[in-house]
């Protein structure tokens, strides 16, 4: 059995409290990914890295929109980003739907690259005028929830004025840095981690006397043009 670095915890899609996420249900109010295949179905879907179900993007939004996550996937090949427009029933929250869509969902050309724990699900809802931010477990651990909050922010003037793939643009470029940032402090911290070690190896390093050269004969030391005559 593998040792546990970190516990991870997520918030619970329906009651929004916290729960580590490889508990079987909310330890609150039961939810469950059960519950949720009960009520939306078990099935595996193929999504799109941008899926606009709504068909609120135009063709110029989305071609730029691709450019811009293909530029991230290339800055963070290990990352899943991808974005679901559509308009959702009032019985269906977006946490609850990215809470499906991320234990679900399957995007095209991403099947072993880059896994769903790894994802960033930005979520627009047409019919409330809403959007949301789900993270796979392990995007989890890097972006806090007031991170997120603050990128969605970063792109409310752009959701207002209906710019839809501006503002997704505007939120994914602002959850990037949050990723870059966070990776050179684990490179620092990485790097930390490999000098104690060293020095630590170095501290056990059995010492040797020094190595002793043998001492040359007075004939010896003379010039060769003295021996030779």
């Amino acid at each position: 059995m593998g040792r546990v670095l970190f516990r991870v915890e997520m918030k619970c899609p329906k009651c929004q409290r916290p729960v580590d996420h490889e508990a079987e249900s909310c330890y609150s109010c039961g939810y469950s990914e059960l519950e949720a295949a009960a009520r939306y179905g078990s099935n595996r879907v193929q999504l799109s890295r941008v899926h606009d179900a709504a068909a609120c993007l135009r063709k110029q939004e989305k071609d730029e929109l691709g450019d811009v996550l293909d530029q991230l996937e290339v800055k963070f090949p290990q990352m899943l980003f991808c974005a679901y427009l559509g308009a959702l029933p009032p019985n269906l929250s977006m946490s609850e739907l990215g809470f499906w869509l991320l234990n679900h969902g399957q995007v095209k050309g991403a099947e072993y690259a880059r896994p769903n724990e790894n994802a960033i699900l930005l979520i627009l809802d047409m019919n409330t005028k809403q959007i949301g931010v789900s993270l796979g477990y392990f995007t989890e651990s890097l972006i806090t929830e007031e991170e997120a909050y603050r990128a969605l922010l970063h792109a409310r003037p752009n959701l207002i004025n209906a710019e839809y793939g501006e503002a997704l643009e505007r939120i994914f470029l602002r959850l990037s840095r949050i990723l870059r940032k966070k990776g050179r402090r684990l490179r620092r911290k990485s790097h930390r981690e490999l000098q104690e070690k060293s020095r630590a190896l170095y501290g056990k390093v059995l010492d040797l006397p020094p190595h002793l050269t043998p001492e040359l004969g007075k004939e010896e030391q003379q010039p060769a043009q003295l021996r030779s005559a």
